[in-house]
């Protein structure tokens, strides 16, 4: 490191600084000479030793409490991830994803804290908002800096908590408003059976956009009894549709449940939308290409994860000294399903 500042001209503070990714606090021609003395020197940083000297594994943890096998698969989880790996990547961290069932017994949730192989960690909780609270009551008495996704009524307790969250209420609320306009007034709710702080928002979002409009809840057409993937969307949507009075529209917990809604309406005669609307959440790559393309409500996810790690790098180099609540627009996506 002091031949690369001996041949940048600089100090070797200003190539510590660029080889942890702290640019903001170097000019860009700073940078450009940095990066050339590395490039003719052939400097590495040696990462392992970095870590003996500082304490630091220069990792970013990703923690997932979820039941499902295939949580990665999810794609709303994936693209957190895709945000994290970015910017740690940016910034000379890797990323270790580790994921835990629901238990009353969290040492297997914060394994890679109590075993020292991540620095901070991002957190996405499923499950009932208790056991959501215990497990960031954990990771307040472990010390680890820590950033939540998209909580808001479990965070209140957790003093030590970030939050980057998105506009989840205002997404489904356009949602209903979007609906009514067209004149639908009998509207269902699907979602999956486990609970997300994702889908807790856009169902009471839901619920007051309804009484906002002088619509009735009908718990009877709001069920939440399948997994996230499209084929738990098929017995649901039976169920609404040989309901004495049907709804209309449907609106899903995520464009996975309704894709699979749309599915299982043309399978059992109806049209979309002639018959029955059906709207998602989250305007994955897909959603757009789907046949009807899906009416949805854009979720910043891969942003949101992009914020994340850069809020805990923040934290660790000691530019962020205080708890933060980041939350990003939402934004309604207006196709022909609905």
């Amino acid at each position: 490191m002091s031949d690369v500042a001996a041949l940048a001209g600089v100090s070797v503070q200003s190539v510590s600084n660029f080889t942890n990714g702290r640019f903001a606090r170097l000019s860009d021609d700073t940078c450009r000479r940095i990066e050339d003395a590395i490039r003719e020197l052939g400097y590495q940083v040696n990462n392992s030793a970095r870590g003996l000297r500082s304490s630091r594994t220069n990792t970013i943890g990703f923690l997932v409490l979820d039941d499902s096998l295939r949580f990665v698969a999810d794609p709303l989880t994936a693209l957190y991830l895709a945000g994290i790996a970015d910017s740690a990547r940016d910034h000379g961290y890797s990323v270790l994803v580790h994921a835990a069932a629901h238990t009353g017994d969290h040492s297997e949730f914060i394994r890679p804290i109590s075993e020292n192989r991540v620095d901070a960690v991002c957190v996405l909780l499923s499950g009932a908002r208790t056991l959501r609270r215990d497990v960031l009551r954990r990771l307040d008495l472990s010390g680890i800096e820590h950033v939540v996704f998209d909580e808001v009524a479990v965070t209140k307790t957790s003093p030590r908590a970030h939050v980057v969250r998105a506009d989840q209420a205002g997404g489904a609320s356009a949602l209903v408003d979007h609906l009514v306009a067209v004149g639908h007034r009998r509207i269902a709710f699907i979602a999956a059976r486990t609970p997300w702080a994702v889908v807790e928002q856009r169902y009471d979002a839901y619920r007051r956009a309804l009484r906002r409009h002088g619509l009735d809840h009908d718990p009877e057409i709001c069920l939440f009894e399948a997994g996230w993937e499209p084929t738990g969307a098929e017995s649901m949507v039976r169920t609404l549709l040989e309901h004495e009075t049907p709804p209309t529209a449907v609106m899903c917990g995520s464009d996975l449940l309704a894709i699979g809604a749309i599915d299982a309406a043309r399978s059992l005669g109806r049209r979309v939308p002639d018959d029955l609307a059906v709207c998602g959440f989250d305007d994955f790559d897909v959603s757009a290409h789907v046949s009807p393309a899906l009416t949805t409500v854009s979720v910043p996810a891969w942003e949101m994860g992009r914020v994340a790690a850069t809020t805990l790098i923040g934290v660790l180099d000691g530019t962020i000294v205080e708890p933060t609540t980041t939350t990003l627009p939402t934004a309604l996506q207006v196709r022909r399903s609905a």
